[in-house]
């Protein structure tokens, strides 16, 4: 059988996808954020709130995971926001 000269997907160079996958962003960046995000953000962490309390409301056993990852993402949220480092504009 006869070769075309093509470049068959088996005989390409197995790390050229690598080239294609972006690089993770580098630790301890540092953001801007206007007054107006912070405040979307707050209402967000506050539906969050309300969904997890109505929740524990119902007093489902089916619902405490749930209810506990609410609570844990929330308050990551928080923390995350709290360590935000203020630049000087």
């Amino acid at each position: 059988m006869a070769h075309s000269g093509r470049l068959r997907h088996r005989d390409r160079d197995p790390g050229h996808r690598q080239a294609d996958v972006e690089a993770p962003p580098p630790d301890h960046r540092v953001f801007r954020m206007p007054d107006a995000k912070r405040q979307d953000i707050a209402v967000c962490l506050r539906d969050i709130d309300e969904a997890r309390r109505a929740l524990v409301a119902q007093q489902n056993a089916a619902n405490r995971e749930i209810v506990r990852e609410l609570q844990a993402a929330a308050d990551h949220i928080f923390d995350v926001l709290n360590e935000l480092e203020e630049i000087d504009g």
